[in-house]
């Protein structure tokens, strides 16, 4: 009786390795016939992105996207919202990712998080003195966010430097020269976050979308699956 138990459990082992074969066997007959499958798509996709999502995870999800459809040709553009969004809006980009302008809707919701004042560790605010402002040039739905905020509170406030980049506006925030509104996700280290206990309003959350033409090709609606994706990841994609 000990040896048919053992040999028993032998087999059982066995069986369970064989089932663990058929079912990557498996598996690989359903990549590859999805691959032969799935429909062969070419043309050229043309991706307006803004700065905050233009590193992280999204390269990784382009370079998916590339295998998937090695026949299409992408073209990225980094800029900011409002102007890739018009760029769209003209035929001149099939698909932007971007931040969703205040009190709107457009555009298929990625995430949303906090835009918070971000300041050098070594930074101190001067009581009574103007608020020193880094911010990207006009049109930027942080710059907008950070003003109306400031104002609704009554709050005086100078713009000491403008940049068209979230790099140039970090820096200058890095330097100690000035406090900068930035996606909760663009914190690095060198940085602090300043709140109402510093005396600075609340500021809204940022919402990143995707936007389409009206009438997509499919390998821009393809990308713009692929994109979403995203939201599902492991971490946001950010600089």
């Amino acid at each position: 009786m000990f040896r048919r138990t053992t040999r028993s459990v032998a087999l059982t082992d066995d069986g369970e390795m064989l089932l663990g074969d058929a079912r990557r066997l498996l598996q690989l007959e359903e990549a590859a016939r999805h691959r032969l499958t799935a429909p062969r798509l070419s043309g050229t996709v043309r991706l307006g992105v803004v700065e905050e999502v233009a590193g992280g995870s999204l390269p990784s999800a382009l370079g998916r996207f590339a295998k998937l459809h090695p026949g299409v040709k992408l073209e990225v553009q980094i800029g900011v919202s409002a102007e890739l969004i018009e760029q769209l809006n003209a035929g001149r980009l099939d698909v932007v990712f971007a931040k969703r302008p205040l009190g709107t809707s457009k555009g298929r919701l990625v995430w949303r998080e906090p835009l918070v004042w971000a300041a050098a560790d070594t930074f101190d605010l001067v009581p009574g003195a103007a608020l020193p402002l880094a911010l990207y040039r006009e049109r930027s739905v942080s710059r907008e966010a950070a003003l109306a905020a400031l104002n609704d509170n009554e709050l005086t406030w100078e713009i000491i430097y403008t940049s068209p980049s979230l790099t140039g506006v970090r820096a200058a925030a890095l330097a100690g020269l000035a406090i900068t509104p930035l996606p909760g996700s663009a914190l690095i280290a060198g940085l602090r976050i300043l709140g109402v206990e510093e005396g600075l309003p609340r500021l809204p959350d940022l919402e990143f979308a995707i936007y389409e033409k009206a009438r997509p090709d499919k390998a821009a609606a393809a990308l713009a699956v692929v994109l979403l994706t995203l939201a599902q990841g492991p971490s946001r994609p950010a600089i």
